[in-house]
């Protein structure tokens, strides 16, 4: 992980250790949001002092309205995510800091005993966060119709409660839902931005 900025730590002098903040970022569980968020945790809120604990959510969105109530929510989020324009953008919210933290493998996950073959990427629905889709583009070469679902984990819970077929998911979800691969492609390079409330940037 490399920090490219440490705003967070001058923020948090402010409180006392035993107050604990809180790091919102996208669920459920098995989510690259979640792993990148623990990193962020274990690398860097553990080792200045200051308690932390995670807090996942059905979407970025609500990551920030929790990070609106209080000056000790905040919210992490992939630069990846379309949306996170609009969090620059907003005077009520300030970037504390930017991060890289590579994702887990990415790949396309079935059930067990579920009978794959390349082909069924030109027939079959691929369900998908819709972040990662292009790794379908350039490591097939075929134009794939997704379902898109909110996280890469709801994609791989998906094919497990037998809904889809094939997911785009990584490979903590994959474990965690017991799935295969039937084909990898990579851990995707990414960076991430650390939101707080907009108040506590006011100094003056």
């Amino acid at each position: 992980m490399i920090i490219l900025d440490n705003s967070i730590r001058t923020k948090s002098k402010a409180y006392s250790i035993s107050k604990l903040i809180t790091i919102n970022t996208l669920g459920p569980e098995g989510t690259s949001s979640e792993y990148a968020a623990k990193n962020f945790i274990t690398n860097f809120t553990l080792l200045q002092g200051v308690n932390s604990k995670l807090s996942l959510h059905d979407t970025f969105e609500s990551c920030i309205e929790k990070t609106l109530q209080s000056p000790l929510e905040y919210t992490i989020v992939p630069h990846a995510y379309d949306g996170i324009k609009h969090f620059y953008m907003r005077p009520d919210l300030q970037l504390l800091q930017i991060f890289r933290c590579d994702t887990p493998m990415y790949g396309l996950a079935v059930r067990p005993g579920f009978e794959y073959t390349d082909d069924m990427l030109e027939q079959a629905v691929i369900v998908s966060h819709p972040s990662p889709i292009n790794l379908i583009k350039y490591f097939t070469r075929k134009d794939v119709t997704f379902d898109l679902v909110n996280s890469t984990s709801a994609a791989a819970k998906r094919v497990k409660d037998g809904l889809s077929d094939i997911a785009l998911t990584n490979e903590l979800a994959r474990q965690k839902y017991g799935l295969h691969f039937v084909k990898t492609f990579k851990s995707i390079p990414m960076s991430w931005s650390l939101f707080g409330k907009g108040e506590i940037h006011d100094e003056n």
